[in-house]
């Protein structure tokens, strides 16, 4: 079986026009909806931006996640980037049918985007999905095996399967404005999707059935390959092939587009690496690069001319956060890489107070906020850019990740979602933007209600914890019982 690194990216084929590339919409997603996902029975999401109308590429959006361990925050991150995948195009990693909950047969994701367009133009568009896990048996391996986009990780025993995607839109189309309905629903029986009335414009006219056939046969490859059928990279190009650039194509060509370069997800394994010393990611307006830092490496010479104007702006950032320090992509000689080509050999250092070090030296935190401070400055400045981080205080001084997220939530344009422990945000944001864990299953996210404009949500969180009233949000410990089994581990 083929095998790939987590995040091994596939090349892409550029599946927008060039006069389309111009009147890109911004895109935010404004609701998520959770079910029988780890271990969220239900979970539903409105973020701030889907309940109140924000202007086009006027303000910011944030999320922040808070609960305690085990209660579902990070199922909201991996649904995310479950997502991310299933928009570019990609193979949802085998790791990932562990998500199912146990108790169900599959899992279901649902996700609203709002699309708001420069002529001011807003539709809306909902994705909607099934997750199964299943046994890889060797059939299936031969079947995958022979898909020739197909990325996967090493061997695992069970496997993602995707199913029942509907894709619903509303808003003007076609010159006249649409509730929300399905342009593309593969739950029923219609070949190679429904609703029939919908063929003419995602299709065309087909009085011989090879098109669809043709797609029927995509959606089944999908499923062997844990893709989306609506959004892998065959099924568009055939769209695209057989049915004029219909208004509805180009949203979904839309959001491809914002899976692929303006979504993006940091997990606790994408973090790994930072822990390990190994790399970090860097994302810059050309692309998302790994930087190594376990030592000085090749580099080719077009990655090196993207990434290295961009280190200063990165440095300039972190200098403010933190006084007397500084990094650098050092250039130590030009090696022939194996294509042939002349690259530069080069080493990430940290300069502080003038002493020049490694950055493989700095600390976990120190790395793993230059890695984000890439995104989150894209996140500042791009009102498309969305950026959703698992336990992003995770070793960054709880005042500078206080300050980072009060300047976003001031005059920041893109969307921020995050997980945290560090409870210093709900001193410096407002309480729309926040979501609670309960300890409810079946009503897994909420927001604390009744709370005044002078209250410190933070106090307001731990009173919460302590006396519960309707909203549980913490399940109970006993002190007394704490110590004796900590008392009895000895024995």
């Amino acid at each position: 079986m083929k095998l790939s690194m987590q995040d091994l990216e596939k090349p892409e084929t550029v599946l927008i026009t060039e006069e389309h590339s111009k009147q890109l919409p911004v895109i935010r997603i404004t609701k998520i909806v959770l079910q029988d996902f780890k271990n969220v029975e239900y979970g539903e999401i409105n973020f701030h931006c889907g309940k109140d109308f924000v202007p086009y590429g006027t303000k910011s959006d944030i999320l922040g996640l808070y609960g305690q361990n085990g209660s579902g925050k990070t199922a909201v991150i991996d649904a995310l980037y479950i997502l991310k995948q299933l928009l570019r195009g990609s193979k949802v990693q085998d790791l990932f049918s562990e998500c199912v909950n146990k108790n169900a047969p599959c899992a279901k994701l649902t996700f609203l985007f709002e699309l708001q367009y420069k002529d001011e133009r807003v539709r809306k568009a909902q994705y909607e999905f099934c997750l199964k896990s299943e046994e890889v048996t060797v059939d299936t391996e031969e079947r995958m095996d022979a898909a020739p986009d197909y990325f996967a990780l090493p061997q695992s025993k069970f496997r993602v399967v995707v199913f029942n995607e509907v894709l619903s839109m509303s808003g003007p189309f076609h010159g006249s404005d649409q509730r929300m309905n399905p342009v593309i629903d593969t739950t029923g029986e219609e070949l190679p999707f429904g609703p029939k009335s919908r063929h003419k414009f995602i299709i065309g006219l087909d009085k011989g059935n090879r098109k669809a056939f043709q797609l029927e046969v995509n959606k089944r490859l999908a499923i062997d390959r844990s893709q989306s059928f609506i959004f892998m990279n065959d099924s568009l190009k055939k769209l695209k092939e057989y049915g004029s650039y219909s208004e509805y194509l180009q949203v979904i060509l839309e959001l491809n587009h914002f899976g692929s370069h303006y979504l993006f997800v940091v997990n606790t394994r994408s973090s790994g690496l930072i822990r390990l010393n190994l790399a970090m990611l860097l994302h810059t307006p050309r692309g998302s690069f790994t930087i190594q830092t376990d030592g000085p490496y090749s580099m080719h010479q077009d990655v090196y001319d993207k990434v290295s104007p961009y280190i200063p702006k990165v440095s300039s950032v972190l200098s403010q956060l933190i006084p007397g320090l500084s990094i650098e992509l050092r250039t130590i000689g030009k090696p022939v890489m194996s294509d042939g080509s002349t690259g530069q050999l080069v080493e990430a250092l940290a300069i502080r107070n003038g002493t020049v070090l490694p950055l493989r030296d700095e600390s976990d935190g120190i790395r793993r906020l230059i890695s984000m401070l890439s995104l989150l400055t894209a996140a500042y400045n791009d009102p498309s850019f969305t950026l959703a981080i698992d336990e992003f205080d995770a070793g960054i001084f709880e005042y500078i990740w206080g300050e980072m997220l009060e300047i976003f939530a001031e005059s920041g344009k893109g969307q921020l979602i995050f997980t945290a422990h560090n409870l210093r945000p709900l001193e410096v944001i407002s309480k729309k933007f926040l979501y609670f864990t309960g300890t409810d299953p079946r009503d897994r996210y909420m927001q604390l209600k009744s709370i005044a404009r002078t209250n410190n949500m933070r106090n307001v969180y731990f009173r919460q914890i302590e006396h519960g009233n309707e909203e549980k949000v913490y399940n109970e410990t006993k002190r007394r019982s704490i110590k004796e089994a900590l008392q009895e581990a000895k024995e």
